[in-house]
């Protein structure tokens, strides 16, 4: 019997995913060793179907938590919400998962984690409007499909 592979992958979640969003039953209740509040430079828009899309960079603070998935086939279940698959061309995922530099609440350095940012052309396909906040609202209801 092949034993399965232990990974610690963190990620950053800023949308559905958070502890109480809508994805978060599905794909990390049970599945997460460790939840941390955290935030990561970038801008974060409502894209008005039930799910938003960040694209780094910038001054603007985007919070979220860092999850940490201890087996990576359930970490890897966030690459098919997320509509995101490393063999093909970025141009034709949804999302692109990438590293990025996150920080705790308190500016405590967390490292690269990964994180899926939508292209700004993606963004405005949606016609998607900033959060000024950067803060997406944890709410229970259905939605198109995404996460982030």
């Amino acid at each position: 019997m092949m034993k399965e592979k232990e990974s610690g992958h963190s990620v950053f979640v800023y949308g559905t995913l958070k502890p109480g969003g809508f994805y978060w039953p599905r794909f990390c209740e049970g599945k997460v060793s460790d939840v941390r509040p955290a935030k990561i430079c970038g801008s974060l828009y409502d894209l008005h179907v039930g799910y938003p899309g960040l694209i780094l960079g910038g001054n603007n603070w985007v919070e979220g938590y860092v999850l940490t998935f201890p087996r990576e086939k359930d970490f890897l279940q966030l690459d098919f919400l997320e509509d995101y698959s490393p063999d093909r061309p970025a141009t034709e995922n949804e999302y692109n998962r990438l590293k990025v530099n996150c920080v705790g609440e308190n500016d405590e350095v967390f490292g690269d984690v990964w994180v899926y940012e939508m292209s700004e052309a993606t963004v405005q396909r949606f016609a998607g409007t900033l959060i000024m906040t950067g803060n997406w609202p944890v709410k229970s209801y259905s939605l198109n499909r995404k996460a982030g």
